[in-house]
């Protein structure tokens, strides 16, 4: 470097000699290496270091927002999850609700036929039994009637007339007679 020194003080005593020269004077150079690292500084110290600091602050905001979208993309997916988990059990439990309403349902069907069987059974035993009640108390008047009528025709047949307890017996008697059969 000291070579270099020299050399442009050479150039530079040349140039004094023979009027201006293209070489710059050394202490040219020297201020303008100066001014050079004055400047250096002032842009480090004012502009780079302020710039990097912002930089590296952007840089923190830009991962923790990265963080936080990654957090809440998660907390999506759980969530989702867990929604989805619940709309299941929900259908489950609709379906659930729906076969035991419909078992229950069935149930009260059956309850309800097997007793209106039971009624229309007992109500035709009792009309049955009516029916039988009636039939003999027909036929036991028929029968008096009848008794009563061949006693009448008896005793015009036999052109005498008949005591009352001989009607009462002869009737009796048609009345046994007419039962057997």
């Amino acid at each position: 470097m000291e070579w270099l020194i020299h050399a442009l003080a050479a150039a530079e005593g040349a140039a004094e000699a023979h009027g201006p020269s293209l070489w710059p004077q050394l202490k040219h150079v020297a201020w303008t290496f100066v001014n050079f690292l004055v400047l250096l500084w002032i842009l480090n110290r004012f502009l780079y270091k302020p710039l990097l600091g912002m930089i590296e602050a952007r840089e923190k905001e830009i991962e923790e927002s990265l963080r936080k979208a990654a957090e809440d993309r998660a907390e999506a997916e759980r969530l989702r999850r867990e929604f989805t988990e619940q709309v299941a059990r929900a259908q489950q439990e609709a379906q659930a609700i729906i076969a035991e309403a419909t078992r229950s349902a069935q149930q009260e069907a059956d309850r309800i036929l097997t007793e209106a069987r039971e009624k229309a059974a007992q109500d035709l035993e009792r009309a049955q039994e009516t029916i039988r009640l009636e039939k003999e108390r027909a036929l036991a008047e028929l029968r008096q009637e009848v008794a009563s009528l061949a006693v009448a025709v008896a005793g015009k047949i036999i052109e005498r007339s008949l005591t009352d307890e001989d009607h009462t017996r002869l009737a009796a008697k048609f009345v046994e007679e007419v039962g057997k059969h």
